[in-house]
């Protein structure tokens, strides 16, 4: 999200094309920094690059930072498909990939926690769907400003909310379960 910072202050001050080009500088020096510091290249941030380098070229050649505001909408589409191929895969299969992220965990998944974790997949391949609508409509329709807020802070503030509301769900089927224990006795 740097180098969409970096090019709304950039744009602001010396205007649209030396802005593109500022992000994109940016984004390559960023690059190589992660690069350097963790010394492995990091996946994401080769295809972040790599999109901010390609949009970034043709907003700069059309003379129209367009292309370059629809980025994050691109990289959201292709982890929404990630998220929902993966939501819909066999049970063997979603079990291999889960567990790639869950290796450090002693957590193991019955069917329930199967069919749980593949509805908070899909609910988040939905929220972020909605996002990158609404990322596209603010590049499309809105100010830069809202464009920035909505394609980055928005995104965060998303993601609290719906971590918030998952643990007061998590709270009130507790106090629920303690009080249905209590009057089981």
């Amino acid at each position: 999200l740097l180098p969409l910072f970096i090019f709304i202050i950039a744009d602001e001050i010396w205007g649209t094309l030396i802005g593109l080009y500022v992000a994109v500088i940016f984004g390559v020096l960023e690059l190589v920094v992660t690069r350097i510091k963790d010394r492995r290249w990091d996946g994401f941030i080769i295809l972040d690059t790599a999109f901010l380098v390609l949009l970034g070229g043709i907003s700069i050649m059309l003379d129209n930072a367009i292309f370059f505001k629809l980025k994050p909408a691109l990289l959201e589409i292709i982890l929404c498909i990630i998220l929902a191929a993966a939501a819909m895969q066999p049970e063997k299969i979603f079990m291999l990939i889960s567990s790639r992220y869950m290796k450090n965990t002693k957590m193991k998944l019955n069917d329930n926690g199967i069919k749980t974790m593949r509805r908070m997949i899909l609910f988040m391949a939905l929220i972020f769907a909605a996002h990158t609508v609404l990322t596209v409509y603010a590049a499309l329709c809105m100010s830069q400003g809202a464009w920035a807020f909505i394609s980055g802070g928005l995104f965060y503030i998303i993601f609290a909310v719906i971590m918030a509301g998952q643990f007061i769900m998590m709270y009130i089927r507790k106090i629920k379960n303690s009080a249905n224990q209590q009057n089981i006795y």
